[in-house]
C-alpha cells in the first residue's frame, strides 16, 4: 500500500514537471509573436501596463 502511494507520488511529480516544462517552452516559443504585437505600442505604455496588471 505505501509502494504504491510513493508510484502514484513520483508519477504525479513527473506529470506535473512535464506539463510544467511543456508549458514554459510554448511561452518561450509564443514570445515573439507577444512581442511583434506590441512593437507598435509606446515602451512607456508597455511597462506601466505591466506594472499595472
Amino acid at each position: 500500500m505505501a509502494t504504491e502511494a510513493i508510484t502514484l507520488d513520483a508519477d504525479s511529480k513527473a506529470r506535473r514537471g512535464f506539463l510544467l516544462a511543456l508549458g514554459a517552452y510554448l511561452l518561450w516559443g509564443l514570445l515573439p509573436f507577444y512581442m511583434k504585437a506590441v512593437a507598435h505600442l509606446p515602451l512607456a505604455e508597455v511597462i506601466a501596463h505591466r506594472i499595472v496588471w
